[in-house]
């Protein structure tokens, strides 16, 4: 007996202990830290989610996140292979440099690592110059590459960052930016390098030129070193203070955070990693939907029905401690029966609902063929003539009325014929 109790109590305290574990477990989560810079932004790198924001929408320099952009624009616009001569302006430039001079020549690739790991300005010149032929020209496809990812509140003066009177953005815009340039896989590549060597052109004096990564979130010997960062681009001037933007993932989850105008260097690059551990113990991204998936089906008649499949995934960014959400379609369901269709015919724009929120929208586009020529539709018109009650009721009206009026025709025609034959007799 006092053995069986023994085991009960033993039972009991490991019992307890694993639901206190499990309770802690459960509660603990990443508490948000202090955040050293004027503007900040920590968003979902899927679903764009604001999972925290400090005057995210307020105006700052961006010194040499600037170079974000620039990237984007260049990879847009040109061929990493191609050759570019560097010309009078670029070596000019202040601030940090590769050392490229006058006359030499360089691939694109070359000098993206030197804007991207040395965050070299004379490399964001030359390649602008190469794009469009002058900072100014650049300035406008940047502007514009920013108004179409929804970057609203930015205006670039120049490729590098440098201080210029109304290059500004905001925390939310350069997310945005960075959000682009994460799902971008040469930007990735390019930006992950930890160096960079240029074999064929080397210093005058005959030294070794190389670029070398300046982010310290990726470089594992930096004190400020964060293994999840997947990429980023840091900067500072002394008008704009210093900024930097990244991208991080964890367990296949990307989040994005952006920061500007920071002056104390040492809190603020510690504790950004902990804004993105606070993102990732706090929040997670389900994905919901997936391509091709069966929403729906529309039914033509009883012998063909059009399945309604996703044309693409839908992710949805919630609290990490409740379920998954659940989602209702809502749509216009406008007749498609008197159409040919083809598979991958978007047939409808649905609104994806959750808690009674649209919080996205998404197409529906046609799982199967659907032929549709004049022998069908004449079919189908008299299918359908023939189905309704009245129309038979009214065919069959018609029909009579034709009769009688056949009959009436015929009669009237003897009688005519005899009233002749009589006259004729009558002579």
């Amino acid at each position: 007996m006092n053995k069986l109790i023994k085991k009960i109590l033993v039972s009991t305290l490991v019992i307890g202990s694993l639901f206190n574990t499990i309770h802690i477990t459960k509660t603990k989560a990443t508490e948000l830290p202090p955040v050293y810079s004027e503007g900040a932004i920590l968003m979902d790198g899927t679903t764009g989610k604001i999972l925290y924001s400090k005057n995210e929408n307020t105006q700052f320099e961006p010194a040499s996140t600037t170079k974000v952009m620039t990237a984007l624009v260049v990879l847009e616009n040109t061929n990493l292979s191609d050759k570019v001569t560097i010309g009078e302006n670029p070596p000019l430039v202040d601030g940090s440099a590769l050392g490229i001079q006058k006359g030499e020549v360089y691939t694109v690739e070359e000098l993206m690592y030197g804007l991207l790991l040395e965050s070299a300005n004379d490399c964001a010149e030359a390649l602008a110059e190469y794009v469009s032929g002058s900072n100014e020209e650049f300035a406008k496809l940047m502007n514009a590459k920013a108004k179409e990812l929804g970057a609203l509140n930015t205006n670039f003066k120049n490729p590098s960052g440098l201080h210029e009177d109304g290059h500004l953005t905001t925390a939310y815009d350069l997310a945005l930016m960075m959000k682009a340039a994460a799902h971008n896989k040469e930007y990735v590549r390019l930006s992950q390098t930890e160096s960079y060597k240029y074999v064929n052109q080397p210093f005058s004096d005959g030294s070794e030129k190389w670029a070398t990564n300046r982010n310290q979130l990726l470089n594992e010997y930096s004190a400020y070193y964060y293994s999840s960062t997947y990429c980023g681009k840091n900067g500072y001037t002394p008008e704009a203070n210093h900024a930097y933007t990244a991208a991080a993932v964890k367990n296949e989850q990307m989040l994005v955070a952006a920061f500007i105008n920071a002056t104390d260097k040492d809190n603020f690059y510690t504790n950004i990693g902990k804004l993105f551990d606070y993102g990732f113990d706090n929040f997670k991204t389900v994905k919901l939907i997936s391509a091709n998936d069966e929403l729906d089906t529309y039914k033509i008649n009883d012998d063909i029905t059009i399945p309604l499949l996703a044309k693409t995934d839908f992710y949805y960014t919630t609290s990490i401690a409740e379920d998954n959400p659940i989602y209702y379609l809502d749509y216009d369901k406008t007749d498609i029966s008197k159409q040919a269709i083809k598979t991958g015919d978007i047939l409808y724009k649905a609104k994806i609902n959750i808690n009674g929120e649209t919080v996205s929208t998404i197409d529906l586009i046609s799982g199967a063929n659907r032929e549709y020529d004049t022998k069908i539709k004449t079919k189908e018109g008299i299918l359908e003539f023939i189905k309704k009650p009245l129309n038979i009721l009214y065919t069959v009206l018609v029909i009579l009325a034709l009769l009688i009026i056949r009959n009436f025709i015929v009669i009237s025609r003897k009688r005519r014929r005899l009233r002749k034959k009589r006259s004729k007799f009558n002579l």
